[in-house]
């Protein structure tokens, strides 16, 4: 009987293959749109393959169709809810939709199915403003992911920033930022986040050294040179604070922010 049932399903999963690669051809070719129609006839042809999911939601995800991708990724969520690779893939989708809250919870989850991998982490770390009262348990998850990767610069940044974020432990704070320098030396954001740290403890010598290095690594982050003005005139050198304030203006204007 079983035998028989699965007979009779083949030709549906084979025609869902054949949509699926079409699928993949159309993606190669940056045909997004037509992508996306395929791999969606090919999930309703063969609904238990999980990655023609996620090949869909990938191609509204890349167009910026955060609502279609949302709702082929809660459908695949439920239908596969131990699948990480959709839940990371839903949270994208909420943060594109600008619903925080429910994309920290799917970052979340995605951690509790697959706590090694680096992305769930990586954008909680860039949405700590949103987190709201599950930052503790998004600080939890920086810890441990932290004390399980000492040599990993990125994990220890994080588990600083959310130190930082949350009002939590400073001195802590300030050692995991020197040790993601020492790890790897040439990431604007540790070198920036530190400077303002050391700010903040009105060590407005040590925290230019930073600043400014993080200015060398990427000129084109304005808030690094709104810190370093503020710094600058903090340590007397005010031609050095107008030369940054001006530099702040100047990107801040060519972005289009007010």
């Amino acid at each position: 009987m079983l035998t028989a049932l699965l007979l009779l399903f083949a030709p549906l999963a084979q025609t869902a293959n054949v949509h699926e690669r079409a699928g993949r051809d159309y993606e190669a070719t940056g045909k997004l749109e037509q992508a996306a129609v395929e791999y969606e006839r090919a999930i309703e042809l063969n609904p238990r393959e999980d990655s023609y999911y996620f090949e869909a939601a990938h191609a509204y995800l890349l167009l910026q169709r955060f609502d279609p991708a949302v709702r082929i990724l809660e459908r695949g969520s439920k239908t596969f809810p131990k699948n990480a690779q959709l839940e990371l893939a839903l949270g994208v989708g909420y943060y594109g939709q600008r619903r925080f809250m429910e994309a920290t919870g799917a970052f979340l989850r995605t951690i509790d199915l697959a706590p090694e991998v680096e992305q769930p982490y990586v954008f909680l770390g860039k949405m700590l403003d949103q987190a709201g009262d599950r930052m503790p348990e998004v600080l939890h998850q920086f810890q441990k992911w932290a004390a399980a990767n000492p040599n990993d610069a990125r994990a220890q940044f994080v588990y600083a920033k959310g130190l930082m974020e949350s009002g939590g432990d400073m001195a802590q704070a300030e050692r995991l930022l020197r040790t993601s320098i020492a790890l790897k030396d040439d990431q604007w954001e540790s070198h920036y986040e530190l400077g303002v740290l050391l700010e903040q403890q009105r060590k407005y010598s040590d925290a230019s050294v930073e600043l400014e290095r993080s200015a060398a690594i990427s000129p084109s982050q304005a808030d690094v040179h709104y810190h370093l003005s503020r710094v600058y005139d903090r340590l007397g050198e005010s031609d050095k604070a107008a030369e940054q304030r001006g530099l702040h203006e100047r990107l801040m204007a060519a972005s289009g922010a007010k």
